[in-house]
């Protein structure tokens, strides 16, 4: 089957399956490989049915993969990257969405990335503040700082 995201949370994402207008698929995060990152709404992917509940008309879905676009979206305000995979998940796909649609980037040069990255990190407290919430206390800011060291030399 395949179909477009239509909800996103934690636990996974809920989608419109082509061709079956009254029945919704759950592909749950838990049964992905880890560092997965859920695909943005909109976001086309296939998988099969693995269960599937007549009550609700909802199935439960595996996914094949996350589908051919890329469209790595910001996190929503109230998400969080629970470790390091997490993270390293999200990068992969925002290096995929790079590969595939750098060119419609406004940042499309180490350079400018580098420049627009410092400038969005120095406003982080207003973009929390204008989503109701405050900056981390507890971001391991230090980790991410040798994260984007490393990366000038490692292989």
């Amino acid at each position: 089957m395949t179909g477009k995201v239509i909800g996103r949370q934690p636990f996974g994402v809920f989608v419109q399956i082509d061709g079956v207008t009254d029945a919704v698929g759950l592909a749950e995060i838990f049964a992905t490989p880890p560092g997965t990152v859920p695909p943005p709404l909109g976001f086309m992917i296939s998988g099969h049915v693995v269960a599937h509940a007549d009550h609700n008309c909802q199935v439960r879905l595996k996914l094949n993969d996350w589908g051919d676009e890329r469209a790595v979206l910001p996190l929503e305000p109230n998400e969080r990257l629970v470790n390091h995979e997490a993270l390293s998940g999200f990068l992969r796909l925002l290096r995929q969405d790079f590969e595939a649609s750098g060119d419609k980037w406004e940042n499309q040069t180490l350079d400018s990335f580098l420049e627009a990255l410092e400038a969005w990190v120095a406003d982080a407290p207003g973009w929390y503040t204008n989503h109701g919430q405050e900056l981390p206390a507890d971001g391991d800011w230090a980790f991410f700082a040798r994260a984007l060291s490393a990366a000038r030399f490692y292989e």
